[in-house]
């Protein structure tokens, strides 16, 4: 298993909510090890499954920290720290024994990131997203409890935006049927190219049409809004703020 699965295995997407969540494009069954692995496994096990970090767990699947191969290579042997995984493993496996026998012993726990970021699988993809960016990683623990339930890599973000057109085309479909916008007399169609969405129709209020489009524009796989939309009415007035003005 990678860290990033399949685009369209589950697709998650097509029923995710407004906000996106974490919960909805995360990576679950995320790849572990424990603190007791050596460097040479936890070498082996990035090279595997083609992931940049792992994270430690303890009994339970509480996090205590993450590896990555910044800490394989370089944290206690900054010697290596001109070569890549690969040719770290080479030498782990044999081609250089000195420098084997001074890795052998070390393992994750003596060698782990402990103050990780993390996220939670409720909190909104693109608030997530920012951490991953300001903080510089391509992977981060998403926890619950304190226990590793996946792990939200930047192209798990990146899948949101590769979504297919009738895709965005449906969830926007979906969100425009809401019972709600037929009770308040809204007429809203969207055609979707390229992730640019072409709103068009009418909606009762000005305001409803700022709404419309905000709400679209959070849906997964939109590019941009381009809204044709019309109000209906002039905004209402508020009785309660003319009498108080």
């Amino acid at each position: 298993m990678t860290q990033c699965h399949d685009i369209y295995e589950t697709d998650p997407l097509a029923t995710a909510h407004i906000p996106l969540l974490v919960k909805d494009v995360m990576t679950p069954q995320a790849v572990t090890v424990e603190p007791t692995r050596t460097i040479k496994e936890i070498a082996q096990v990035l090279l595997d499954h083609d992931i940049g970090a792992v994270p430690v767990v303890d009994t339970g699947e509480v996090l205590v920290g993450v590896v990555s191969e910044a800490d394989v290579i370089c944290r206690k042997c900054p010697s290596a720290r001109r070569h890549t995984l690969g040719g770290l493993v080479d030498r782990l496996l044999g081609h250089d024994h000195d420098w084997a026998d001074k890795a052998e012993g070390l393992t994750a726990e003596e060698i782990m990131t402990k103050e990780v970021i993390s996220c939670a699988p409720t909190e909104p993809v693109s608030v997530a997203a920012r951490r991953l960016l300001s903080e510089d990683v391509r992977t981060i623990p998403v926890l619950e409890d304190r226990r590793v339930v996946g792990v939200l890599t930047r192209h798990d973000v990146l899948r949101i935006f590769d979504r297919p057109d009738h895709e965005v085309k449906a969830s926007i479909a979906k969100l425009l049927a809401s019972p709600m916008w037929a009770a308040d007399g809204h007429n809203v169609s969207a055609e979707v190219h390229d992730g640019v969405v072409r709103l068009s129709g009418s909606v009762r209020y000005p305001s409803d049409r700022e709404y419309v489009d905000s709400m679209v524009a959070e849906v997964a796989g939109v590019i941009e809004v381009k809204s044709d939309l019309t109000a209906e009415s002039r905004e209402p007035k508020h009785s309660y703020l003319e009498n108080t003005v």
